[in-house]
Parts: C-alpha cells; sequence; structure tokens
C-alpha cells in the first residue's frame, strides 16, 4: 500500500493594475519608483513578462483576464458597454470548485452602471467594510 501526501495547493495572487507601465516597478529598473513589496512579489513569485491585453481600456481586458475570454464574447466589448454575461465562468469560479477561498479588491466594474443584469455583477458585501453596488 503506498502512502503519500497530497501536494500542498499554491496560493495564487493575480494582481492587475490600471495604467501601470511596464518601466513603473523597481523589478523592471524604476530606479525612482519605490515599488517594494511588488519587487519582493516577482521575486519570489511567478513573473509573467510578456502578456496579451484584449483591450487597450481597463473592463474589457480585466474581464478578458479573470475569463480567459475575448470581450466581445463575454459581453463587454468597449468600456461602459453592457456587462459580463451571467453564464461566464471566471478563474475565481473555477479555483473555489477546487477548494480556494477566493476574494476581489479593487476596482471591479464589469457592467455598465445599472442594474440591468443583477447577477452579472457578481460578488457583493461579503465581509467587506465598503461596497459600492451600481448605480440606479
Amino acid at each position: 500500500m503506498a502512502c503519500g501526501f497530497a501536494a500542498e495547493k499554491p496560493n495564487i495572487i493575480l494582481l492587475m493594475a490600471d495604467d501601470l507601465g511596464w518601466g513603473d516597478v523597481g523589478f523592471n529598473g524604476n530606479k525612482i519608483i519605490k515599488t517594494p513589496h511588488l519587487d519582493a512579489m516577482a521575486k519570489s513569485g511567478l513573473k509573467f513578462n510578456r502578456f496579451y491585453a484584449a483591450a487597450p481600456v481597463c473592463s474589457p481586458t480585466r474581464g478578458s483576464c479573470i475569463t480567459g475570454r475575448h470581450p466581445y464574447r463575454y459581453g463587454i466589448p468597449f468600456a461602459n458597454s453592457g456587462h459580463m454575461k451571467p453564464e461566464e465562468l471566471t478563474l475565481a469560479e473555477l479555483l473555489k470548485k477546487q477548494g480556494y477561498s477566493t476574494g476581489h479588491f479593487g476596482k471591479w466594474h464589469l457592467g455598465t452602471l445599472t442594474k440591468t443584469v443583477k447577477e452579472a455583477n457578481r460578488g457583493g458585501p461579503r465581509g467587506a467594510r465598503h461596497f459600492s453596488p451600481p448605480q440606479d
């Protein structure tokens, strides 16, 4: 009978920063802007230095990053247009199925500022001190 230990699941942090240029962080050589925590994460984790941005603006790119799909397929082809389709599966939802605890911190903005497709604006005020729902 073989006895083994289950491999420990790695911690995963997906960091996406709007308007952060390649040269704006210390680990890419910037000597003026201090980014010690990002530098430490880059040194001890995986650093992807070639990345495809699905769009030149925030919402479509962010949605593509968390769904792995093209903006037209998940419902936000341009900024401030449409909502992420309720049936879209996100990276966080896939990770939850594998036993991970997930969280999103910061800007969400994957839908227009209406309640038209409420289910598409996933998440909500769970354990948070501040939550900004869609506006009427």
